[in-house]
């Protein structure tokens, strides 16, 4: 019986320590690596380097320079704001951001804390959020420095620039002080916590081991990243603001499973705090929605963002 429950410990402490190290310190790819991804994939093209960007820096609250670039549009266009996925760089959400350059839109992406040109304390990322918000909530006020007069402010995020942007939705404001117009995120977990315990489903880890493991690298994130990845919870957040959210999110997704943006939009719409849209992508996997049916994808976006501009009163 001992030697049962030693090895069962030792089985869980191995567990634990594994998804510590996947789920912190993941393969960060450079930013040359994902602009050259971007070109083979057709998500870029020489012509969208080509543009007139322009280097980007702005601070951070907890004191590390966060870099991107930002592209002028019409004089009295919106302006947004785009928020990548882990281990990726900005170039990630060129997929995103150009249709809304082609309308003349000004636009904004920079890296995440540790990704692409934006070094960090190895302790402040990733944190599926936590921090992340902080420096999303500088990112909105960067852009709205750079475009004073834009009648619209947007944000849109992937993966984990999704989770990010929720996250830092409650504290955006309310009504008409808010700091930002509307969110668009695509494919976010629901929280950390739900997320690592879904990784284990997926590779079919029984829960009697599962649940002792997250709670093992649930201590070790408390203790060597400073927080709780049961407080990275964007389900959490969504609830707390009536800033408009649209989630999207592939079906076919086997990395952040589809319910979990249904959780959020059914959560908020079952509360009324805001309003919510859902657009879900038949056949698209992990943050391939747009690419896969690019027409359903800004269809049901550009619908909710002239819903949003009627509602506050745009043109």
């Amino acid at each position: 019986m001992w030697l049962i429950l030693m090895l069962y410990a030792v089985l869980v402490v191995v567990l634990g320590c594994t998804s510590y190290v996947l789920m912190f310190r993941p393969k960060f790819r450079s930013l040359e690596f994902t602009k050259q991804y971007s070109l083979e994939n057709g998500e870029i093209d020489e012509g969208f380097l080509g543009l007139d960007w322009k280097e980007w820096t702005f601070r951070s609250p907890h004191g590390y320079a966060l870099k991107g670039q930002y592209l002028r549009g019409k004089a009295d266009a919106p302006a947004a704001l785009f928020v990548h996925g882990i281990t990726w760089t900005r170039y990630g959400m060129a997929k995103y951001m150009r249709p809304f350059i082609e309308l003349g839109w000004n636009v904004a992406a920079f890296d995440l804390a540790g990704h692409g040109e934006s070094s960090a304390p190895r302790s402040f990322y990733p944190s599926f959020g936590f921090y992340e918000k902080f420096d999303v909530k500088e990112g909105v006020k960067a852009l709205r420095s750079l475009f004073p007069r834009a009648p619209c402010y947007g944000l849109f995020g992937e993966s984990l620039g999704a989770a990010s942007v929720l996250e830092y939705a409650p504290f955006a404001g309310k009504a008409t002080s808010r700091e930002i117009d509307f969110i668009v995120a695509d494919c976010p977990f629901s929280s950390a916590w739900e997320e690592l315990m879904e990784q284990y489903r997926m590779i079919h880890v029984p829960n009697f081991f599962a649940w002792p493991a997250a709670q093992l690298l649930r201590g070790l994130a408390r203790l060597l990243r400073g927080f709780d990845i049961k407080e990275a919870s964007p389900i959490k957040a969504v609830v707390q603001t009536d800033v408009p959210i649209l989630f999207a999110h592939g079906m076919e997704d086997r990395y952040v499973p589809t319910i979990m943006s249904v959780r959020m939009a059914s959560a908020r719409m079952a509360n009324n705090v805001g309003l919510t849209e859902l657009v879900l992508i038949p056949g698209a996997g992990h943050a391939k929605g747009i690419v896969t049916d690019r027409v359903r994808w800004l269809a049901g976006v550009m619908a909710f963002i002239e819903r949003v501009r009627s509602e506050k009163g745009g043109h």
